[in-house]
């Protein structure tokens, strides 16, 4: 059985956030699947969480869920932050920014390009939620999956090094 993309999106989609938790995937906040986000384009599956910062001020995280049924590369996130650049437009188009809004991708395949630079671009990224950059890309995950007989697994990658550091 070929497992394609549209199958993973299916599983997340109809998948109880908690059920995806405990297979190792973090998602929370209401999913929206196929969102067309104007002209920038449609995005796989995309959550809104109304949360509080430290403070007990209200903020929005909109995190964008790009799915893939390979590799995932640094053309996942370009399309992932087009996604992200066009709710941000959307949001402004509508008057919508009087509250805090941040947002996260989430990049999910079934492996990951560490052929390039690519791989360590989530380390790098802000990734705290004490603190957060209004209406900017606040952090990025990587996942792979996998599918067999026990149904579907996930694993976050990062903390990726070099294994001849040279040093």
């Amino acid at each position: 059985m070929e497992f394609l993309e549209k199958d993973l999106e299916q599983i997340i989609w109809e998948t109880d956030n908690k059920l995806l938790q405990d297979r190792e995937f973090w998602i929370c906040g209401k999913k929206h699947r196929q969102l067309k986000i104007g002209n920038y384009g449609i995005a796989d599956i995309v959550t809104f969480n109304r949360m509080y910062d430290v403070y007990r001020k209200p903020f929005l995280e909109v995190t964008i869920y790009e799915l893939k049924k390979e590799k995932i590369s640094m053309s996942s996130f370009l399309q992932a932050v087009r996604y992200t650049k066009g709710i941000q437009e959307y949001f402004a188009y509508r008057g919508l920014f009087e509250e805090k809004v941040f947002f996260n991708i989430v990049l999910c395949g079934k492996s990951i390009d560490t052929a390039s630079d690519f791989i360590f671009l989530a380390d790098l990224m802000h990734n705290a939620t004490d603190y957060i950059i209004p209406n900017s890309i606040n952090s990025l995950r990587f996942y792979t999956y996998k599918y067999n007989f026990n149904g579907i697994m996930f694993e976050e990658i990062g903390s990726y090094r070099l294994k001849n550091n040279g040093f």
